[in-house]
């Protein structure tokens, strides 16, 4: 899988306290010795993937341990490290950052490699495309998802660096579903055609009913209305109109999409404005 050579990253926090509620993600660049780090400290966790490029962790005793393509990094929370970069404009690495006492737990179930900061481990295409997914997930999540996508940055984590844990190859089809999920998830002020969706995917209207379902487990049509309702509760809490909303999110009418929204999220969306206040 190719991989392009630009920065795109997601920070998030659970609840306000963002050392233990910190959970970040993204690919980041450092074309230039400038982004090197060097007497870096920070007091939550995050590792890195380095996927090209290379460099040296300086350890607080002076000793240099060189990084390349394949090693895992870990920034450990409270200890002073550097992160050098060799300046070549290769360097592309994929971060995960969750928080202090997320690593304090799994710290003290062994779980995370506590003999060197610096270790080889094996990608392919399909670490790439998991790494692609949760980017997109917590890119999209609600408050409320952070949690469980939680779960899965830690899962990410210890199945890159323990393979015996990883999860199945994904399959074509799976992938398929995952392309038609993106494909429902933008424009959302249009009315997108759910058999030009099955045509982009060189699949049959029927077959790629049954196959979203089966996979995503609903229909591919509410996944785009749910799509849509995620949108509009933004737009709401970001002060934007009822009847603004209505035409953002595609629908002709404030009424079409009032009896919509309180179908999809259980209340009117004038009551949801109100008692998120």
């Amino acid at each position: 899988m190719k991989l392009e050579m630009k920065k795109d990253v997601i920070y998030r926090c659970i609840g306000t306290n963002f050392t233990n509620g910190i959970l970040a993600c993204g690919y980041m660049t450092k074309p230039s010795k400038e982004q090197s780090q060097f007497s870096f400290l920070i007091d939550y966790y995050s590792c890195f993937i380095l996927l090209s490029g290379n460099g040296f962790y300086h350890l607080s005793n002076g000793k240099k341990i060189p990084i390349q393509a394949g090693d895992f990094v870990q920034r450990i929370p409270g200890v002073l490290h550097s992160t050098e970069v060799i300046p070549d404009g290769n360097w592309l690495e994929f971060f995960i950052s969750f928080g202090r006492s997320t690593y304090d737990y799994l710290y003290s179930m062994n779980l995370l490699p506590t003999d060197t900061p610096v270790r080889k481990v094996e990608y392919d295409d399909n670490s790439i495309y998991r790494f692609n997914r949760m980017l997109k997930l917590l890119k999209d999540a609600d408050d409320s998802e952070l949690p469980y996508l939680s779960l899965k940055a830690q899962e990410l984590v210890l199945s890159t660096i323990n393979p015996i844990t990883q999860t199945p190859i994904i399959s074509a089809q799976e992938k398929l579903m995952e392309e038609a999920c993106l494909l429902l998830s933008t424009d959302i002020d249009t009315n997108i055609s759910l058999e030009k969706v099955a045509a982009t995917l060189n699949m049959s209207y029927e077959n790629f009913r049954k196959q979203f379902r089966k996979y995503i487990g609903i229909a591919p049509a509410q996944y785009r209305i749910e799509q849509k309702m995620k949108h509009a509760k933004l737009m709401l809490l970001s002060g934007i109109s009822i009847k603004e909303t209505s035409q953002l999110t595609g629908y002709s009418d404030t009424y079409s999409f009032t009896k919509q929204f309180s179908n999809t999220v259980g209340i009117s969306p004038g009551r949801f404005k109100r008692d998120r206040r």
